[in-house]
């Protein structure tokens, strides 16, 4: 963690991947590292404040499921959790954000599920 304060994800969740979004590309893409399937997502941020649009979660089998985020997160937040409806194996998740809140600066997004 750069600079952050620890965010506190909910109990039984597992941290699956993370990203460090650039304060020009507008979206940000993460690859689950575990394996179980899961029903609810959630993103916690370090190092900057940062506004999230939606993401756009691919699951095993080609399907996939766009997701209304828009949240303003603060340095060490994290995002509600959402539930993705029954449990599904996730390849990928793509999470939008507005660049201009990064105002050149950068954040640590972290992508959890149980």
């Amino acid at each position: 963690m750069e600079g952050g304060r620890a965010h506190s994800p909910p109990m039984k969740s597992s941290s699956l991947s993370s990203e460090d979004p650039s304060s020009g590309a507008g979206t940000a893409s993460m690859t689950p590292t575990l394996d179980p399937r899961y029903r609810e997502i959630m993103f916690c941020v370090d190092g900057h404040l940062i506004r999230l649009n939606d993401a756009t979660i691919h699951f095993e089998g080609g399907t996939q499921q766009t997701l209304r985020v828009r949240e303003r997160v603060a340095d060490g937040g994290c995002s509600r959790m959402s539930t993705i409806g029954s449990r599904r194996r996730i390849e990928r998740v793509e999470i939008a954000y507005d660049p201009a809140t990064l105002a050149g600066a950068s954040a640590h997004v972290q992508l959890y599920a149980r």
